[in-house]
């Protein structure tokens, strides 16, 4: 993350910062990190395409977006060893759902199963964090999914069902510990919302779960292991439930707003991961006033054109990138998208990114822009703007190296368990 040290006697300025302009004003961690450059910059990668992607080593920071075809996932491997795991959605054959990945026959759990304990670190049996963006059956799961319910009571599908192939030892979600009886946050919103909180009690009592709720302007996902080992990694918590971390221009520092979301999408829980000089957010399906929010965070806490990698807001949808993105000329450097309908990504929005044709505020930067699927039938109709792709159907695997200075993305083969390199893109230079 880049970090400048602004006297306090002109932080009353960064009001008047125009949008895409650098950094104005201090995180939280500021003063306890050291952002010196790498001296031992790390070597051009040895890996090739048609090879099964190297396991993860220490110091190293993956990011893996696995590809069902029926919902997003997303498994992080943080340098110390310590896992994260946001979503693991699992929906059925719907009108408009792209082929299901690897094949029809393959529970979509499974497929998350299989991949995560292929590349988890040797020696670990359980994942350390689990953090759903939101309660949608794209994140956690649905009814339709569902192959039984527990003894518990709960219908077995998504995370629900994964816990059973491979466990999670914390959770952070937008609800617990009283979910939908708290009047201060929106209302759960999701068709197996209240499984879940059932799932997530039930563990709790009795498989030694520890669960709390994600709360904004606080980094409760840390290092586990090794945290001493990497002072320059941080992950912080910028909106949930509605509530987002902006800059109060009166004071110069970060605070909390509630900006009163509807219950769902606009709820979605997300952050901001840092790991030296790389950058990088993700904020479920977020959308409405939220999002605005997070433009704005964008505009004060990171530099025009120093995020890193950015997964995209709602699969890209056409309601993904507002105005105030727009407006602060939100400009990461690699865009992923995890789809799975045949309307994702937006064909005039994404015409929009790849053009900077934005009717809001038109500008262009340099990006990548991957995607875990484009179906076959917008693929065709659209085969002109899918050539300005980076990557498209498959895996998607950010791999940062020790330190953050530079990073890869590898698309992997999505049809076997083989998790072969279709195409290697960087190395990419943190800014």
């Amino acid at each position: 993350m880049k970090k400048i040290f602004i006297a306090s006697m002109l932080f009353a300025l960064s009001g008047l910062v125009s949008c895409g302009e650098s950094k104005t004003s201090e995180m939280p961690w500021e003063n306890d990190l050291g952002n010196s450059e790498n001296p031992n910059p790390p070597a051009e990668s040895e890996v090739e395409v048609g090879q099964t992607l190297p396991a993860w080593s220490q110091g190293t920071l993956d990011i893996h977006f696995i590809n069902s075809g029926r919902g997003e996932c997303a498994f992080f491997i943080l340098p110390d060893g310590t896992t994260l795991l946001v979503d693991a959605g699992e929906i059925v054959d719907l009108d408009g759902t792209v082929p299901q990945r690897p094949n029809a026959n393959t529970r979509p759990t499974l497929v998350y199963a299989n991949y995560i304990r292929h590349f988890m670190p040797e020696g670990h049996l359980s994942i350390d964090w689990c953090a759903p963006s939101h309660f949608h059956i794209d994140h956690i799961g649905s009814l339709a999914a569902a192959t039984e319910t527990s003894p518990a009571g709960y219908r077995l599908s998504g995370l629900m069902a994964l816990y059973d192939e491979v466990p999670f030892d914390h959770v952070l979600d937008m609800g617990y510990p009283n979910y939908g009886a708290d009047t201060s946050i929106p209302a759960m919103n999701g068709e197996l919302a209240a499984d879940w909180q059932t799932f997530v009690t039930w563990a709790v009592a009795n498989k030694g779960m520890k669960a709390d709720r994600f709360q904004v302007g606080e980094e409760q996902i840390t290092l586990q292991y090794a945290r001493d080992n990497y002072p320059d990694f941080r992950i912080f918590n910028i909106v949930a439930n509605g509530y987002a971390w902006i800059l109060d221009s009166s004071t110069g520092k970060g605070t909390v707003v509630n900006t009163s979301a509807d219950p769902g999408n606009p709820a979605s829980c997300g952050f901001h991961l840092s790991y030296g000089k790389f950058d990088y957010l993700a904020c479920g399906d977020l959308t409405s006033a939220p999002q605005n929010r997070v433009a704005y965070y964008y505009r004060d806490f990171i530099p025009r054109g120093g995020l890193e990698v950015f997964k995209a807001h709602h699969h890209l949808s056409s309601n993904s990138w507002g105005s105030q993105m727009q407006a602060c000329e939100f400009s990461p450097r690699v865009i992923v998208n995890h789809s799975f309908y045949e309307w994702q990504p937006d064909i005039p929005l994404l015409t929009s990114i790849v053009e900077g044709s934005f009717s809001g505020n038109s500008y262009f930067w340099v990006k990548d822009i991957f995607t875990t699927n484009v179906d076959p039938k917008t693929l065709e109709a659209n085969t002109d703007l899918f050539q300005h792709l980076s990557g498209y159907n498959g895996h998607i695997v950010v791999r940062v190296v020790s330190g953050g200075d530079q990073f890869y993305v590898y698309m992997l083969d999505d049809s076997d368990f083989n998790y072969r390199i279709q195409s290697i893109h960087g190395p990419y230079n943190s800014k």
